[in-house]
């Protein structure tokens, strides 16, 4: 007869990759043993390898999870909203709220990918590229001039991204900025750079 799973199966595989992530962001991947980690939740190591296979396992399923997080927001956000405007707002938004609460898992996700399997890491791109996708189909509707050539939207896409995904390093929560102020706050640099736009108000010189 199968042995049945516990109702906390799934609670416990999260816990675990939950505090690999906060070691492998902080002392990489390599450099993370089975045995510290199991440390860190307070257990033993046969206890991690009843969950999970191995510590590449471990690091696909941090991944994995994150990936499909960010994929299904973009989505949801994307379905919320119609104009290209609004659903940039709300992407970055919603971006940023993950990256502060999953700041460990977004780290791994930049520094890591490479340490898993050929085939594993392909599967991991594939969800990247799905998000990417979304976001660039986002920016060709935002940039649709009348006339004139228009500008290539990957590497501006890229660009974009490039704004916020490393903000782990630097970004504070309990600092004078809130998540969603810097995502708006992208978003109009991304939308205005540092002029303000037609809607704005604008300062003026009293003399």
């Amino acid at each position: 007869m199968a042995r049945t799973r516990a109702d906390d199966w799934g609670d416990k595989r999260a816990l675990i990759y939950d505090r690999a992530a906060e070691l492998f962001a902080e002392q990489g991947f390599s450099r993370t043993s089975i045995a510290a980690l199991a440390a860190h939740c307070q257990a033993s190591k046969s206890w991690i390898y009843h969950y999970f296979p191995s510590k590449e396992a471990i690091l696909y399923e941090i991944l994995h999870d994150h990936m499909t997080l960010l994929l299904r927001t973009a989505e949801s956000e994307l379905d919320r909203h119609r104009a290209p405007e609004a659903q940039l707002r709300a992407l970055l938004r919603a971006f940023m709220a993950i990256y502060v609460r999953a700041k460990a898992k977004h780290a791994v996700l930049l520094a890591e990918l490479a340490s898993l399997p050929a085939a594993q890491q392909h599967e991991i791109r594939g969800l990247e590229r799905r998000v990417v996708d979304l976001v660039a189909d986002v920016v060709a509707r935002l940039d649709a001039p009348p006339c004139g050539e228009r500008r290539p939207v990957a590497p501006i896409t890229m660009m974009l991204f490039g704004m916020i995904n490393w903000t782990h390093t630097w970004y504070r929560p309990d600092g004078p900025i809130g998540p969603e102020q810097l995502a708006d706050l992208a978003a109009d640099l991304f939308l205005h750079g540092l002029r303000p736009s037609a809607g704005q108000a604008r300062c003026e010189s009293k003399f």
